[in-house]
């Protein structure tokens, strides 16, 4: 019997220093959409740790813009995500939050050459590397 060769390591994203990736993933709220338990966060924590392309680090409500009162609302869950190569992690997202009956308007949010882009859900599928509106701070709300 021969000595088998190692199997090769996957591609590493191109970071400085080759750190991991950090995505975001940003899922409206909706008055009748109820998540008590927060099992989507969970789900899909499990599935990408399951495919080996990233795990869930966080989450919590993300607030929309201030209303004519002043008081600012939840509008968003936002799920915070690192991952070894960002095009694993977005493409196992892209597939699983519909499956999750994720809404249209939903983001990804990342990093691509240095330049803040999301991916949104729309009707027509998703919408790929679009800058973020200029309203929007860097990582998000």
């Amino acid at each position: 019997m021969s000595a088998s060769a190692p199997p090769p390591t996957p591609a590493v994203l191109s970071t400085p220093d080759d750190r991991p990736a950090f995505l975001f993933v940003k899922i409206p709220l909706t008055r009748h959409a109820v998540d008590p338990l927060h099992q989507r966060e969970d789900r899909i924590d499990q599935a990408l740790r399951a495919r080996g392309v990233g795990m869930v680090i966080g989450w919590g409500d993300s607030l929309g813009v201030a209303r004519t009162d002043g008081k600012r609302i939840a509008e968003f869950i936002r799920i915070d995500i690192t991952a070894p190569v960002l095009n694993d992690a977005l493409v196992a997202l892209h597939a699983l939050l519909p499956e999750l009956d994720a809404p249209m308007g939903t983001q990804i949010h990342y990093t691509l050459d240095g330049q803040h882009r999301m991916d949104v859900a729309t009707e027509l599928g998703w919408q790929l590397a679009v800058p973020p509106p200029a309203t929007e701070p860097p990582g998000g709300r």
